[in-house]
Protein backbone atom coordinates (compact mmCIF):
# COMPACT_ATOMS: atom_id res chain seq x y z
CA UNK A 1 0.00 0.00 0.00
CA UNK A 2 1.44 3.51 -0.94
CA UNK A 3 1.34 5.82 2.15
CA UNK A 4 -0.93 8.82 1.54
CA UNK A 5 0.84 12.19 0.78
CA UNK A 6 -0.06 15.11 2.71
CA UNK A 7 0.98 18.17 1.31
CA UNK A 8 -0.07 21.12 3.27
CA UNK A 9 -2.40 22.42 0.77
CA UNK A 10 -5.11 19.61 2.36
CA UNK A 11 -5.83 22.23 4.87
CA UNK A 12 -8.44 24.46 4.32
CA UNK A 13 -8.10 27.67 6.62
CA UNK A 14 -11.63 29.66 7.44
CA UNK A 15 -12.36 32.37 8.95
CA UNK A 16 -16.19 33.27 10.79
CA UNK A 17 -17.05 36.23 7.54
CA UNK A 18 -16.99 33.13 5.29
CA UNK A 19 -17.14 29.88 6.52
CA UNK A 20 -19.55 29.97 9.95
CA UNK A 21 -21.54 26.95 10.12
CA UNK A 22 -24.65 27.67 11.82
CA UNK A 23 -26.35 24.87 14.29
CA UNK A 24 -29.57 24.52 14.39
CA UNK A 25 -30.33 26.52 17.69
CA UNK A 26 -27.91 26.32 20.20
CA UNK A 27 -24.73 27.96 19.02
CA UNK A 28 -22.50 28.38 15.29
CA UNK A 29 -19.18 26.46 14.77
CA UNK A 30 -17.01 28.54 12.94
CA UNK A 31 -14.51 26.02 10.68
CA UNK A 32 -10.96 27.10 12.13
CA UNK A 33 -8.80 24.23 10.38
CA UNK A 34 -9.84 21.23 8.86
CA UNK A 35 -8.33 18.23 6.48
CA UNK A 36 -6.90 16.64 9.59
CA UNK A 37 -6.85 12.68 9.94
CA UNK A 38 -7.54 11.20 12.94
CA UNK A 39 -7.71 14.62 14.46
CA UNK A 40 -7.09 14.70 18.56
CA UNK A 41 -6.46 17.16 20.86
CA UNK A 42 -6.48 20.86 20.19
CA UNK A 43 -4.13 23.42 22.68
CA UNK A 44 -2.56 27.25 22.15
CA UNK A 45 1.07 27.63 22.60
CA UNK A 46 2.26 30.82 24.73
CA UNK A 47 2.09 33.16 21.25
CA UNK A 48 -1.43 32.03 20.21
CA UNK A 49 -0.45 29.96 17.67
CA UNK A 50 -3.33 26.95 17.95
CA UNK A 51 -2.13 23.20 17.72
CA UNK A 52 -3.82 20.16 15.96
CA UNK A 53 -2.90 16.67 17.18
CA UNK A 54 -2.53 14.52 13.79
CA UNK A 55 -2.05 10.88 15.05
CA UNK A 56 -1.99 10.10 10.70
CA UNK A 57 -3.79 6.83 8.78
CA UNK A 58 -0.82 4.24 9.74
CA UNK A 59 0.34 2.76 6.33
CA UNK A 60 1.75 -0.38 4.84
CA UNK A 61 4.22 -1.62 8.00
CA UNK A 62 4.08 -4.51 10.02
CA UNK A 63 0.40 -4.88 12.15
CA UNK A 64 -1.10 -5.95 15.30
CA UNK A 65 -4.57 -6.42 16.99
CA UNK A 66 -5.78 -3.55 19.16
CA UNK A 67 -8.42 -3.75 21.74
CA UNK A 68 -9.25 -0.16 20.22
CA UNK A 69 -10.38 -1.88 16.99
CA UNK A 70 -12.08 -4.75 18.67
CA UNK A 71 -8.73 -6.72 17.79
CA UNK A 72 -8.92 -5.63 14.44
CA UNK A 73 -5.27 -5.32 12.72
CA UNK A 74 -3.38 -1.86 12.62
CA UNK A 75 -0.46 -0.70 10.54
CA UNK A 76 2.49 0.79 11.03
CA UNK A 77 3.22 3.80 8.88
CA UNK A 78 4.98 7.04 8.84
CA UNK A 79 1.82 9.54 8.26
CA UNK A 80 1.15 11.64 11.60
CA UNK A 81 2.28 15.62 12.14
CA UNK A 82 1.28 18.30 14.61
CA UNK A 83 -0.59 20.93 12.56
CA UNK A 84 0.16 24.42 13.91
CA UNK A 85 -2.24 27.24 12.74
CA UNK A 86 -0.37 30.92 13.63
CA UNK A 87 -2.37 33.83 14.60
CA UNK A 88 -2.73 34.90 11.35
CA UNK A 89 -4.02 31.93 9.72
CA UNK A 90 -0.32 30.65 8.37
CA UNK A 91 -0.45 26.71 8.47
CA UNK A 92 2.41 24.44 9.35
CA UNK A 93 2.81 20.69 9.79
CA UNK A 94 5.56 19.90 12.45
CA UNK A 95 6.72 16.56 12.76
CA UNK A 96 5.72 15.71 9.63
CA UNK A 97 5.96 11.92 8.37
CA UNK A 98 5.85 10.87 12.36
CA UNK A 99 5.36 6.95 13.51
CA UNK A 100 1.41 5.84 12.62
CA UNK A 101 -0.43 3.38 13.28
CA UNK A 102 -4.04 2.70 12.10
CA UNK A 103 -6.46 0.41 10.65
CA UNK A 104 -6.05 -0.68 7.13
CA UNK A 105 -7.28 0.22 4.85
CA UNK A 106 -9.27 2.41 5.52
CA UNK A 107 -6.92 4.38 8.11
CA UNK A 108 -9.38 5.01 10.46
CA UNK A 109 -8.76 4.83 14.50
CA UNK A 110 -5.13 6.40 14.25
CA UNK A 111 -2.98 6.30 17.10
CA UNK A 112 0.13 8.60 16.95
CA UNK A 113 0.86 12.44 17.96
CA UNK A 114 -1.55 12.95 20.33
CA UNK A 115 -1.35 15.85 22.21
CA UNK A 116 0.81 18.87 22.54
CA UNK A 117 1.14 21.60 25.61
CA UNK A 118 3.52 23.77 27.27
CA UNK A 119 4.57 24.75 30.40
CA UNK A 120 5.40 28.16 32.17
CA UNK A 121 8.21 29.06 30.64
CA UNK A 122 7.12 28.09 27.15
CA UNK A 123 8.75 24.86 26.67
CA UNK A 124 6.51 22.04 24.45
CA UNK A 125 5.91 18.44 25.34
CA UNK A 126 4.50 16.05 23.11
CA UNK A 127 1.99 13.02 24.10
CA UNK A 128 2.30 9.95 21.64
CA UNK A 129 -0.44 7.32 22.18
CA UNK A 130 -0.09 3.50 20.99
CA UNK A 131 -3.41 1.04 21.36
CA UNK A 132 -2.08 -2.41 21.82
CA UNK A 133 0.57 -4.58 23.41
CA UNK A 134 3.48 -2.40 23.86
CA UNK A 135 5.77 -4.96 23.61
CA UNK A 136 4.82 -5.15 19.82
CA UNK A 137 6.14 -1.95 19.78
CA UNK A 138 10.14 -2.37 18.66
CA UNK A 139 12.32 -5.71 19.38
CA UNK A 140 13.64 -4.07 22.61
CA UNK A 141 10.13 -3.23 24.00
CA UNK A 142 9.40 -7.00 22.96
CA UNK A 143 12.28 -8.61 24.61
CA UNK A 144 11.57 -6.42 27.58
CA UNK A 145 7.73 -8.07 27.48
CA UNK A 146 9.40 -11.62 27.37
CA UNK A 147 10.66 -11.01 30.91
CA UNK A 148 6.90 -10.51 32.57
CA UNK A 149 3.67 -12.09 32.40
CA UNK A 150 0.61 -11.51 30.16
CA UNK A 151 -2.98 -12.46 30.89
CA UNK A 152 -4.30 -15.82 29.12
CA UNK A 153 -7.41 -14.63 27.24
CA UNK A 154 -4.73 -11.84 25.78
CA UNK A 155 -2.70 -13.95 24.33
CA UNK A 156 -5.88 -15.46 22.97
CA UNK A 157 -7.01 -11.85 20.89
CA UNK A 158 -3.77 -9.63 20.83
CA UNK A 159 -0.67 -11.89 21.44
CA UNK A 160 2.81 -10.62 21.24
CA UNK A 161 4.36 -10.42 17.86
CA UNK A 162 7.13 -12.42 16.18
CA UNK A 163 10.40 -10.21 16.25
CA UNK A 164 10.51 -9.89 12.63
CA UNK A 165 6.66 -8.68 13.07
CA UNK A 166 7.38 -5.40 15.28
CA UNK A 167 5.66 -2.17 14.41
CA UNK A 168 9.20 -0.63 14.52
CA UNK A 169 7.38 2.52 16.15
CA UNK A 170 9.93 2.97 19.35
CA UNK A 171 8.62 6.91 19.53
CA UNK A 172 4.99 5.84 20.30
CA UNK A 173 4.01 5.94 23.74
CA UNK A 174 6.17 8.23 25.19
CA UNK A 175 5.97 11.73 26.60
CA UNK A 176 8.62 14.00 25.83
CA UNK A 177 10.20 17.90 25.71
CA UNK A 178 9.91 18.79 22.45
CA UNK A 179 12.05 21.37 20.61
CA UNK A 180 9.39 22.69 17.66
CA UNK A 181 12.38 24.81 15.98
CA UNK A 182 14.46 21.35 15.09
CA UNK A 183 11.99 18.49 16.18
CA UNK A 184 14.33 17.10 18.70
CA UNK A 185 12.54 14.81 21.29
CA UNK A 186 13.69 14.37 24.68
CA UNK A 187 12.05 11.48 26.53
CA UNK A 188 10.70 11.95 29.63
CA UNK A 189 8.34 8.80 30.37
CA UNK A 190 7.77 5.61 28.67
CA UNK A 191 4.37 4.43 29.18
CA UNK A 192 5.38 1.38 26.94
CA UNK A 193 7.81 0.01 29.16
CA UNK A 194 5.97 0.88 32.70
CA UNK A 195 2.82 -0.31 31.59
CA UNK A 196 5.03 -4.10 30.73
CA UNK A 197 6.51 -3.79 34.11
CA UNK A 198 3.71 -3.12 36.53
CA UNK A 199 0.75 -3.37 34.96
CA UNK A 200 -1.00 -0.45 37.31
CA UNK A 201 -4.51 -1.50 36.60
CA UNK A 202 -4.12 -5.81 36.36
CA UNK A 203 -6.06 -5.77 33.66
CA UNK A 204 -4.62 -6.28 30.08
CA UNK A 205 -1.10 -5.51 29.05
CA UNK A 206 -1.95 -2.63 27.15
CA UNK A 207 -1.15 1.44 26.93
CA UNK A 208 -2.64 4.29 24.67
CA UNK A 209 -1.98 7.45 26.24
CA UNK A 210 -4.49 9.92 24.78
CA UNK A 211 -4.42 13.34 26.64
CA UNK A 212 -2.16 15.89 28.24
CA UNK A 213 -2.36 18.42 30.96
CA UNK A 214 1.02 20.30 31.98
CA UNK A 215 0.59 22.66 35.43
CA UNK A 216 3.51 24.01 37.37
CA UNK A 217 6.08 21.53 37.31
CA UNK A 218 3.90 18.36 36.67
CA UNK A 219 2.59 16.82 33.01
CA UNK A 220 -0.83 14.70 33.83
CA UNK A 221 -1.21 12.08 31.42
CA UNK A 222 -4.24 9.65 30.97
CA UNK A 223 -3.59 6.60 29.15
CA UNK A 224 -6.72 5.14 27.88
CA UNK A 225 -5.65 1.78 26.86
CA UNK A 226 -3.88 1.31 30.20
CA UNK A 227 -6.43 2.59 32.02
CA UNK A 228 -4.52 4.46 34.47
CA UNK A 229 -4.03 8.22 35.12
CA UNK A 230 -0.05 9.28 35.63
CA UNK A 231 1.20 12.22 37.39
CA UNK A 232 4.77 12.89 35.88
CA UNK A 233 7.55 15.83 36.83
CA UNK A 234 8.59 17.69 33.69
CA UNK A 235 11.91 16.91 34.85
CA UNK A 236 11.38 12.94 35.08
CA UNK A 237 12.53 12.75 38.68
CA UNK A 238 9.05 11.39 39.94
CA UNK A 239 5.85 9.78 38.62
CA UNK A 240 2.91 8.44 40.33
CA UNK A 241 0.46 5.71 38.54
CA UNK A 242 -2.82 6.07 39.11
CA UNK A 243 -5.64 2.98 38.24
CA UNK A 244 -8.77 3.96 37.18
CA UNK A 245 -11.50 0.91 38.18
CA UNK A 246 -13.90 -0.84 36.32
CA UNK A 247 -17.42 -0.13 36.12
CA UNK A 248 -20.62 -2.93 37.07
CA UNK A 249 -22.93 -3.30 35.02
CA UNK A 250 -25.66 -5.54 34.60
CA UNK A 251 -24.99 -8.52 31.85
CA UNK A 252 -28.20 -7.39 30.22
CA UNK A 253 -26.40 -4.37 28.95
CA UNK A 254 -24.87 -6.48 25.87
CA UNK A 255 -25.73 -6.66 22.83
CA UNK A 256 -27.31 -9.57 21.50
CA UNK A 257 -25.26 -11.74 19.59
CA UNK A 258 -25.49 -14.17 16.68
CA UNK A 259 -26.70 -17.77 17.22
CA UNK A 260 -23.48 -19.84 17.83
CA UNK A 261 -21.34 -17.01 18.21
CA UNK A 262 -19.37 -15.62 21.88
CA UNK A 263 -17.69 -12.67 22.91
CA UNK A 264 -13.59 -12.56 22.21
CA UNK A 265 -12.14 -13.91 25.53
CA UNK A 266 -11.17 -10.46 27.71
CA UNK A 267 -13.73 -7.89 25.73
CA UNK A 268 -15.91 -8.19 29.26
CA UNK A 269 -15.07 -9.17 32.71
CA UNK A 270 -18.37 -11.66 33.56
CA UNK A 271 -18.60 -11.19 37.11
CA UNK A 272 -21.43 -13.47 39.29
CA UNK A 273 -24.85 -12.88 39.67
CA UNK A 274 -25.40 -11.52 36.13
CA UNK A 275 -23.32 -8.78 36.09
CA UNK A 276 -20.26 -7.56 34.26
CA UNK A 277 -17.39 -5.31 34.93
CA UNK A 278 -16.45 -3.07 31.54
CA UNK A 279 -12.95 -1.21 31.21
CA UNK A 280 -12.95 2.77 32.20
CA UNK A 281 -10.96 3.38 29.44
CA UNK A 282 -10.15 7.30 30.37
CA UNK A 283 -9.82 9.82 27.87
CA UNK A 284 -9.85 13.49 29.13
CA UNK A 285 -7.85 15.05 32.01
CA UNK A 286 -7.82 18.39 33.48
CA UNK A 287 -6.94 20.15 36.61
CA UNK A 288 -9.94 22.02 38.71
CA UNK A 289 -10.30 24.98 40.42
CA UNK A 290 -9.47 23.21 43.99
CA UNK A 291 -5.89 21.78 41.98
CA UNK A 292 -7.34 18.26 42.07
CA UNK A 293 -7.21 16.31 39.06
CA UNK A 294 -10.45 15.62 37.07
CA UNK A 295 -10.43 12.24 34.51
CA UNK A 296 -13.30 11.65 31.92
CA UNK A 297 -13.81 8.05 30.80
CA UNK A 298 -15.33 7.08 27.05
CA UNK A 299 -15.76 3.32 28.74
CA UNK A 300 -15.54 0.17 26.86
CA UNK A 301 -17.22 -2.53 25.44
CA UNK A 302 -20.24 -2.63 24.86
CA UNK A 303 -20.33 1.05 25.42
CA UNK A 304 -22.75 1.90 26.94
CA UNK A 305 -24.85 5.01 26.76
CA UNK A 306 -25.82 7.26 30.17
CA UNK A 307 -22.59 5.27 32.02
CA UNK A 308 -19.54 7.09 31.67
CA UNK A 309 -17.95 8.95 34.97
CA UNK A 310 -15.76 11.72 35.39
CA UNK A 311 -13.61 10.91 38.55
CA UNK A 312 -11.73 13.48 40.96
CA UNK A 313 -8.15 12.65 42.44
CA UNK A 314 -7.20 14.86 45.07
CA UNK A 315 -4.16 14.73 46.84
CA UNK A 316 -4.62 11.35 48.12
CA UNK A 317 -3.97 9.71 45.08
CA UNK A 318 -7.55 8.11 45.10
CA UNK A 319 -9.82 8.23 42.20
CA UNK A 320 -13.93 9.23 43.39
CA UNK A 321 -16.28 9.25 41.60
CA UNK A 322 -17.24 13.10 40.63
CA UNK A 323 -20.19 12.67 38.11
CA UNK A 324 -22.17 9.89 36.25
CA UNK A 325 -24.35 9.48 33.48
CA UNK A 326 -22.58 10.70 30.55
CA UNK A 327 -22.01 8.78 27.36
CA UNK A 328 -18.50 8.27 25.50
CA UNK A 329 -16.66 11.42 27.12
CA UNK A 330 -13.45 12.25 25.25
CA UNK A 331 -12.59 15.37 26.95
CA UNK A 332 -13.15 18.47 29.63
CA UNK A 333 -12.11 21.73 30.78
CA UNK A 334 -12.77 23.72 33.25
CA UNK A 335 -13.73 27.94 32.19
CA UNK A 336 -12.81 30.96 33.80
CA UNK A 337 -16.22 30.88 35.59
CA UNK A 338 -15.69 27.51 37.34
CA UNK A 339 -17.71 25.61 34.46
CA UNK A 340 -17.00 22.24 33.75
CA UNK A 341 -17.54 21.50 29.72
CA UNK A 342 -17.80 18.06 29.10
CA UNK A 343 -17.38 16.89 25.15
CA UNK A 344 -19.14 13.60 24.41
CA UNK A 345 -17.95 11.80 21.40
CA UNK A 346 -21.21 10.50 20.59
CA UNK A 347 -24.36 10.83 22.73
CA UNK A 348 -25.19 7.19 21.46
CA UNK A 349 -23.34 3.91 21.68
CA UNK A 350 -20.26 3.84 18.96
CA UNK A 351 -22.25 0.55 18.25
CA UNK A 352 -25.20 2.27 16.68
CA UNK A 353 -23.78 3.90 14.04
CA UNK A 354 -20.96 5.02 11.57
CA UNK A 355 -17.50 5.62 14.26
CA UNK A 356 -16.58 8.99 11.62
CA UNK A 357 -19.95 10.81 12.26
CA UNK A 358 -21.40 9.94 15.47
CA UNK A 359 -23.83 12.70 16.96
CA UNK A 360 -21.54 14.37 19.57
CA UNK A 361 -22.08 17.34 22.03
CA UNK A 362 -21.04 19.79 24.59
CA UNK A 363 -22.30 20.12 28.11
CA UNK A 364 -21.52 22.66 30.95
CA UNK A 365 -21.78 22.07 34.28
CA UNK A 366 -21.83 24.36 36.77
CA UNK A 367 -20.05 25.20 40.15
CA UNK A 368 -23.89 24.53 41.37
CA UNK A 369 -23.49 20.93 39.63
CA UNK A 370 -26.13 21.92 36.96
CA UNK A 371 -25.75 20.33 33.56
CA UNK A 372 -26.86 22.52 30.07
CA UNK A 373 -26.60 21.54 27.16
CA UNK A 374 -24.30 23.79 25.33
CA UNK A 375 -24.40 22.15 21.61
CA UNK A 376 -26.77 19.30 21.31
CA UNK A 377 -26.20 16.03 19.52
CA UNK A 378 -27.25 16.59 15.80
CA UNK A 379 -25.56 20.23 15.69
CA UNK A 380 -22.49 19.75 14.12
CA UNK A 381 -20.05 17.81 16.93
CA UNK A 382 -19.79 15.00 15.10
CA UNK A 383 -17.07 12.31 16.44
CA UNK A 384 -15.78 14.98 18.56
CA UNK A 385 -11.86 14.42 20.33
CA UNK A 386 -10.74 17.58 21.77
CA UNK A 387 -11.74 20.91 23.61
CA UNK A 388 -9.42 23.83 24.67
CA UNK A 389 -10.45 27.44 25.53
CA UNK A 390 -8.28 29.67 23.11
CA UNK A 391 -6.87 33.35 24.37
CA UNK A 392 -10.07 35.04 23.13
CA UNK A 393 -11.86 33.04 25.93
CA UNK A 394 -13.61 30.89 23.32
CA UNK A 395 -14.36 27.53 23.26
CA UNK A 396 -12.66 25.08 20.46
CA UNK A 397 -13.33 21.51 19.74
CA UNK A 398 -11.88 19.35 17.30
CA UNK A 399 -14.45 17.20 15.52
CA UNK A 400 -15.00 14.09 13.26
CA UNK A 401 -11.97 12.03 15.04
CA UNK A 402 -11.81 9.60 13.03
CA UNK A 403 -10.93 8.91 9.55
CA UNK A 404 -8.14 9.85 6.68
CA UNK A 405 -8.74 14.36 6.55
CA UNK A 406 -12.03 14.23 7.63
CA UNK A 407 -11.17 16.39 11.10
CA UNK A 408 -11.57 20.02 11.76
CA UNK A 409 -11.11 22.31 14.64
CA UNK A 410 -14.17 24.68 15.26
CA UNK A 411 -14.68 27.72 17.17
CA UNK A 412 -17.93 27.59 19.29
CA UNK A 413 -19.87 30.76 18.89
CA UNK A 414 -22.83 32.37 20.08
CA UNK A 415 -23.72 29.99 23.00
CA UNK A 416 -27.51 30.51 24.28
CA UNK A 417 -27.94 27.28 26.34
CA UNK A 418 -31.02 25.82 27.25
CA UNK A 419 -30.39 24.06 30.77
CA UNK A 420 -31.50 20.17 30.69
CA UNK A 421 -32.66 17.65 33.91
CA UNK A 422 -29.50 15.88 34.18
CA UNK A 423 -28.54 13.49 37.60
CA UNK A 424 -25.72 14.88 39.53
CA UNK A 425 -23.32 13.70 42.17
CA UNK A 426 -24.03 14.45 46.20
CA UNK A 427 -20.28 13.84 45.92
CA UNK A 428 -19.59 16.34 43.20
CA UNK A 429 -21.93 19.18 44.52
CA UNK A 430 -19.82 18.98 48.24
CA UNK A 431 -16.73 19.26 45.74
CA UNK A 432 -17.58 22.06 43.77
CA UNK A 433 -19.43 24.00 46.44
CA UNK A 434 -16.00 24.01 48.67
CA UNK A 435 -14.20 25.69 45.67
CA UNK A 436 -16.72 27.66 43.95
CA UNK A 437 -15.70 31.29 45.08
CA UNK A 438 -12.34 30.25 44.48
CA UNK A 439 -12.20 33.60 41.48
CA UNK A 440 -9.43 32.88 39.35
CA UNK A 441 -10.17 29.76 37.65
CA UNK A 442 -6.75 27.94 36.17
CA UNK A 443 -7.66 26.92 32.27
CA UNK A 444 -7.21 23.41 31.30
CA UNK A 445 -4.45 23.55 29.20
CA UNK A 446 -2.55 27.08 29.59
CA UNK A 447 -2.35 27.56 32.77
CA UNK A 448 -0.76 31.30 32.88
CA UNK A 449 -1.81 34.49 30.88
CA UNK A 450 -0.65 34.56 27.25
CA UNK A 451 0.84 37.71 28.00
CA UNK A 452 2.91 36.54 30.59
CA UNK A 453 4.69 34.09 28.30
CA UNK A 454 5.42 36.25 24.77
CA UNK A 455 8.74 37.24 25.93
CA UNK A 456 9.23 33.18 26.83
CA UNK A 457 7.51 31.81 23.84
CA UNK A 458 9.37 29.40 21.41
CA UNK A 459 8.17 30.86 18.15
CA UNK A 460 7.92 28.51 15.01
Amino acid sequence: MKLKSFALTSLTFCFAAICGTPSVQAATLTTIVDGISNARAVSFGPDGSLYVAEPGIGGNGNCQPSPSTLFQPICAGNSGSLVKVTPGGQPQRLFNNFQSIAEQPTGNQGAGIQDVQFDSQGNAYLLTGFAGYPGNRDLESLNLGANFPIPEQQLVTFPPSTPDKVLNTPLLAQLFKADLNTGELESIFDFGKYEITNNPDRGDVVTNPFDLTVSGDTAYVVDGGGNTAYKIKLDGSDFQAIAIPKKVLSASSLPPLPPGQELPPGLVEILPGGNIAIQSVPTGGTIGPDGALYVAEYSGFPYPENESRIFRIGDDGNPEVFLDGFTQITDLTFDEEGNLLVLQFGDESQLQGDLRFLPGSLIQVAPDLTRTTLVAAGEGLESSAGIDIGPDGQIYITKRGVGPELGSVVRVDGIVAEKVPEPTSILGLLALASVGATGAIAKRKRQHKLGELLAKAEIV
